[in-house]
């Protein structure tokens, strides 16, 4: 069967999505990609991902799909044709990869700057378009998707994947550096996945897996089984007759002390496995990164959140923005610097630095003030978080999150081990709390907002 290898996307800038059947013979792979990273994007991106999901593809035979590909990207080139005219990005185009795969049978299109390669043994084979002579084609002979005001070129390929064999999906600066070294075909994959910083940032690595076919275990028939049980009643009666019976006690009598002192050996380390077992909050934990948001303004105090939206303060400024688009829902203006944000039931309660407390609505609007005598204390710096079972069903013990200069740890709180740690390419300002909603946290760096996702598989 065709299993996932490695795959990588950063938002809004490039977008990796895939769906299969359950046995894992049939699905079909996205990827996309864009020369800019503007929020503009996301729209777009979500726009073919509704598109792609609502076609329906795992019901499309093989017979049929070659000409599906061809009707279906070219309505959708003129659905996203008229979404980039509309936008302010420079560049009004897509670059996409698109596959749908049969047992080992791949059909796909591509479109712009995203390029194939298979390895073959020890060698690497282009599939599809060369990347060699794109950096010297002009825009419109990029075939990018949604950019020409014509019909695009929609041209179907079928590749089968050999066993044991890869299929390499990237984006034209990232095949150029990876494809065009001298690199071994074992060592590309650590090669490709080094590249997490590019722009844009995007790689999907299928491989062909051998299928383990396990022998079937022969079972005895009831002649058989009869068989031995008359042979075995047949020994033991030669040995009660020839010995006598206390032989055999003596046999019996040893053989159960032996078992018992070795149940007790056997319970004792169960029972230490078990303590292991139980001390251990989950079996892995993954810290991931989900979306980054650019923001045109520098945070200065820790994200506060609820269900609905995410709170930023810029000195004097308070900022919301829905949780789900990351969209500016309002901003307001305070007498002084926002000291500390606390998202209630009935909305937020804020403290200025001048020592005055307010109260806000789901919209901003002041809903009371009140004038303390002293000044509310701002502490920026990052706090250690501890995540309960309380707080996540998923665990049964305690985990601690620790926030690094560039990067999150997540130690075992009752052993101390590490269970994951993310690198982050800038410093880390703010951490938010965590967020048991959606099960991730919101963190700062410099003027962008990232969530990064607390994945746990027990």
């Amino acid at each position: 069967m065709i299993t996932i290898q490695s795959k990588y996307a950063q938002p809004p800038q490039s977008v990796c999505e895939y769906q299969s059947t359950l046995d894992g013979r049939y699905g079909w792979f996205l990827c996309v990609a864009h020369e800019e990273n503007d929020l503009a994007l996301e729209e777009i991106q979500a726009e073919v991902k509704l598109e792609v999901l609502n076609a329906r593809v795992l019901e499309i035979s093989r017979m049929e799909i070659e000409n599906w590909l061809k009707g279906f990207f070219a309505d959708l080139h003129w659905k996203l044709h008229a979404s980039l005219r509309r936008s302010e990005l420079r560049e009004k185009g897509l670059s996409l990869f698109f596959a749908v795969c049969y047992d080992h049978d791949i059909y796909f299109v591509q479109f712009g700057r995203i390029f194939c390669a298979a390895t073959k043994g020890k060698k690497l084979e282009i599939v599809g378009s060369n990347w060699k002579n794109y950096h010297v084609q002009a825009l419109r002979d990029l075939n990018l998707l949604g950019l020409s005001e014509e019909d695009i070129r929609v041209k179907p390929r079928k590749f089968h994947l050999d066993e044991n064999e890869s299929l390499m999906v990237l984006p034209g600066k990232i095949a150029a550096k990876v494809w065009s070294g001298s690199a071994d075909v074992g060592s590309l994959q650590p090669l490709i996945e080094s590249f997490n910083t590019a722009s844009p940032a995007l790689w999907l690595i299928l491989r062909h897996q051998t299928s383990l076919v396990k022998a079937r275990k022969r079972r005895l028939s009831k002649l058989e089984i009869s068989t031995l049980i008359l042979l075995l009643g047949t020994i033991l009666a030669i040995l009660y007759m020839a010995f006598g019976n206390r032989v055999l006690e003596v046999f019996l009598h040893r053989s159960h002390k032996e078992a018992a002192e070795t149940r007790l050996r056997a319970g004792t380390e169960i029972l230490q496995n078990i303590g292991r077992v139980v001390n251990s909050p989950a079996r892995s934990i993954e810290l991931t990164l989900d979306w980054n948001a650019q923001l045109p303004h520098k945070v200065t105090s820790e994200p506060v959140f609820n269900q609905q939206g995410i709170y930023l303060a810029s000195g004097a400024d308070l900022f919301a923005y829905r949780l789900a688009t990351r969209e500016q829902l309002w901003q307001k203006s305070c007498d002084a610097p926002i000291a500390n944000i606390l998202a209630t039931a009935q909305g937020l309660n804020i403290t200025l630095a001048n020592g005055q407390t307010l109260g806000l609505d789901a919209e901003g609007n002041t809903l009371w003030s009140q004038q303390l005598q002293e000044r509310a204390e701002h502490k920026p710096q990052l706090r250690i978080t501890e995540i309960t079972p309380i707080q996540d069903k998923r665990i049964d013990k305690s985990i601690t999150v620790v926030p690094l200069q560039r990067g999150i740890a997540v130690l075992d709180s009752h052993q101390g081990t590490v269970m994951s740690e993310l690198k982050l390419n800038q410093d880390l300002s703010f951490l938010s709390r965590y967020d048991d909603y959606n099960n991730c946290f919101y963190a700062v760096m410099g003027q962008t907002l990232v969530r990064v996702d607390l994945k746990i598989v027990n």
